[in-house]
């Protein structure tokens, strides 16, 4: 059982609270039982785990599955230090070390049919966080960050995804590069702006589809000018949505669509053979 606080291990992870430890180790934590299951079972690299001597249970049930994979490495810390390593009140749940992937864009694997959410310089990790989890929520094939101004895994963004990033391919790129890859793939691209052409109401998501916001104080950028451009109606006493609010709507938009089309499919009857 680790004690000190100036043990090298502690004092290394909590660095890890830092960005730019993170971005310098190549690695994140991640806080909680169940994000650090999903990261595990999404195929995460878990190098280490720590766990408060009041953490028996938990404790037991990751070296069941450490033994059978060989990894990660389970470590028993006093609560002290415990508390010391937890982030904000989670000082009673796990803490896991991970290696960062380097998510390219090149390994998502989508088709035409694909619906992608494309965030474009976003900034706030809670915003961040609540994209990935309503794209978990309505089945998104992938979430592209074109130069994310947020640490990607940063301890703000798993906890207000609760784990979902784990769960969802996710890829980084510079805006070029996505437009790029839509292009080849076929996929009809659609920017979210204050001043768009159309209504939200009025788009086709029923076929593959990416949808993109901007930076949450300064919107698209000009890589995404010429783009086709939406808006979400609104009372003219507001002048515009969170972003997390404003994809969760396109995407629920674009959910309504595609499941309305399955339903029309399915009640569509058969053509009697011709006699």
């Amino acid at each position: 059982m680790i004690t000190s606080h100036q043990n090298p291990l502690v004092k290394s992870t909590l660095r890890l609270r830092s960005s730019s430890h993170r971005k310098k180790q190549g690695k994140f934590l991640i806080d909680g039982t169940r994000e650090i299951r999903l990261a595990m079972g999404s195929g995460y690299s878990v190098e280490t785990i720590f766990f408060s001597s009041s953490q028996e249970q938990e404790l037991s049930e990751f070296a069941e599955q450490s033994l059978a994979t060989s990894q990660p490495r389970l470590i028993t810390v006093s609560p002290e230090i415990m508390m010391k390593l937890s982030y904000g009140e989670r000082n009673d749940t796990p803490l896991a070390v991970a290696q960062t992937p380097s998510l390219p864009l090149q390994d998502l694997k989508l088709s035409r049919e694909s619906l992608v959410l494309v965030l474009d310089r976003t900034e706030k990790p809670g915003n961040l966080g609540a994209c990935l989890r309503t794209s978990t929520a309505c089945s998104v094939d992938a979430v592209i960050l074109t130069q994310p101004l947020c640490d990607v895994f940063n301890p703000n963004v798993i906890r207000a995804s609760r784990g979902t990033i784990f769960q969802l391919p996710l890829a980084i790129s510079t805006a070029e590069e996505a437009r790029n890859y839509f292009r080849v793939l076929g996929i009809a691209i659609h920017a979210a702006r204050v001043d768009g052409s159309r209504n939200l109401w009025q788009l086709d998501l029923r076929q593959g589809a990416a949808v993109i916001f901007g930076n949450e104080a300064d919107g698209l950028g000009a890589d995404w000018a010429d783009t086709d451009a939406f808006k979400i109606s609104m009372s003219d006493r507001a002048d515009s949505l969170n972003l997390s609010i404003s994809a969760a709507v396109t995407l629920y938009e674009a959910c309504r669509q595609r499941t309305l089309e399955e339903v029309c499919q399915r009640s569509t009857p058969t053509p009697a053979p011709a006699s």
